[in-house]
């Protein structure tokens, strides 16, 4: 099959598990002898860069971390250009099919584009809530400033950008017809919001597992030397520091532990995010004078992951929002370790309380608190959890498992579309 994947993200520049598993689909399906072109945003490059399979010319919304109102002025631009870009490309490939990946702060006409140009023909694969969720502009400018001068500013220029970006305040609707959701959580979600789509199986997104599951052992010896040592229990956050990951739930919970729990137990924060947010968490550290339970660890290589989560006991996952899938739960469960997440999303379709993990109300620090000291108090339990999570992850969560499951999606439909044409030329 010939296969044009359109994302907003593609690696080495992304920034979560979502861009990731795209490049390993595609990687997946290219061994698998099928012809893919990737058309994805320039997030990461200067200017357009044509590099092999992979077109990275896409002009994105907005900065993701800095909004400038020059963005919404040259949007319509930006638009034309990018659907120019899309045209040329299908009439260049002559693609059997365009599969569109995440399309946040992406043009979404991008995506009806396609489906005009190839209908029947666009499958997308959903591990975000994008169809519902609002564009850049909208975001900005919709939402009050830092101070009232600026929001009294923002407010004086907010109609006329309304004007001049009409359509960004429109409800924007995609014809939907082929969608794989990466849980039954991300695809009810999106259809509770209105969004009609006509055939949307769930695809559990795949890992590499090879290298997580090796981690037991690893921590089957690193426990034999906590126990003669007392190590402290390591809990660990991997993620975008964020607002709606709700990394300071994790700082609340720990203010809520006593002196003599803290001593026993550390956390370390791995990632980064937007500096107002990183300023907050490294505050909040202080103010709930937790500092030395604390350590804040800048991003490192994804092929140094699997030994990082080898070197810890508990993953966090305190987000606040409806989180679709979280890869690293996935990588979490894999490598042995104790799943702690918030009853949101696709975590509470994959843990199930005191069966394979433990669940909390998200935003609850003292709920979060009184898990993590069930944790400190029973050893038997972390043990019985992260053998079952791992059980699990090994089950649900083996990579060539999705990319079989999609192919054969992407199978049964080329079959279709082959059987129609050749009805219509016989009649």
């Amino acid at each position: 099959m010939n296969i044009l994947v359109i994302s907003n993200f593609y690696p080495p520049h992304h920034i979560g598990g979502y861009g990731m598993l795209c490049w390993e689909v595609v990687n997946g399906l290219l061994e698998r002898g099928h012809r893919v072109t990737v058309l994805a945003g320039m997030h990461g490059v200067a200017t357009p860069t044509i590099e092999g399979h992979i077109h990275r010319r896409l002009t994105l919304e907005s900065d993701l971390y800095f909004y400038r109102p020059q963005s919404a002025i040259r949007y319509p631009q930006v638009k034309r250009r990018n659907l120019a870009i899309v045209q040329e490309l299908l009439q260049q490939e002559q693609p059997d099919f365009v599969f569109i990946w995440g399309m946040w702060a992406l043009t979404k006409e991008v995506a009806k584009e396609a489906e005009r140009l190839l209908p029947g023909r666009v499958v997308y694969y959903l591990a975000n809530p994008w169809p519902i969720d609002p564009n850049l502009h909208r975001s900005y400018w919709d939402t009050p400033a830092n101070s009232p001068l600026r929001t009294a500013a923002k407010q004086l220029m907010r109609m006329p950008i309304r004007f001049w970006l009409h359509e960004e305040w429109q409800p924007f609707n995609l014809q939907f017809e082929h969608v794989l959701c990466c849980s039954a959580a991300q695809r009810d979600q999106v259809l509770k919001a209105g969004v009609k789509m006509q055939n949307c199986p769930v695809i559990y997104e795949g890992i590499d597992l090879a290298p997580y599951v090796a981690q037991r052992h690893r921590r089957e010896q690193r426990d034999a030397e906590c126990e003669k040592a007392s190590a402290p229990l390591q809990l660990l956050f991997v993620g975008t520091l964020a607002e709606h990951k709700g990394v300071h739930t994790t700082i609340e919970a720990l203010g809520v532990l006593s002196q003599s729990e803290l001593a026993r137990l550390h956390l370390t924060i791995l990632g980064s995010g937007h500096p107002h947010y990183e300023k907050r968490l490294h505050q909040l550290v202080r103010d709930r004078h937790v500092a030395e339970a604390v350590t804040f660890h800048q991003p490192i290589p994804r092929a140094a992951l699997p030994n990082f989560l080898g070197d810890h006991d508990v993953l966090l996952l305190p987000s606040i929002w409806e989180e679709p899938l979280a890869r690293i739960m996935q990588e979490g469960l894999a490598a042995g370790m104790v799943v702690v997440g918030a009853a949101t999303g696709g975590t509470a379709e994959v843990i199930h309380e005191g069966e394979n993990g433990l669940l909390f109300p998200a935003a609850d620090a003292t709920a979060l608190a009184r898990q993590i000291r069930r944790l400190l108090t029973d050893p038997a339990l972390c043990k019985t959890l992260a053998e079952t999570g791992q059980q699990n992850a090994i089950a649900l969560f083996a990579l060539p498992r999705m990319i079989d499951d999609i192919e054969n999606y992407l199978v049964g439909i080329h079959e279709t579309t082959l059987s129609h044409k050749s009805l219509s030329t016989v009649r």
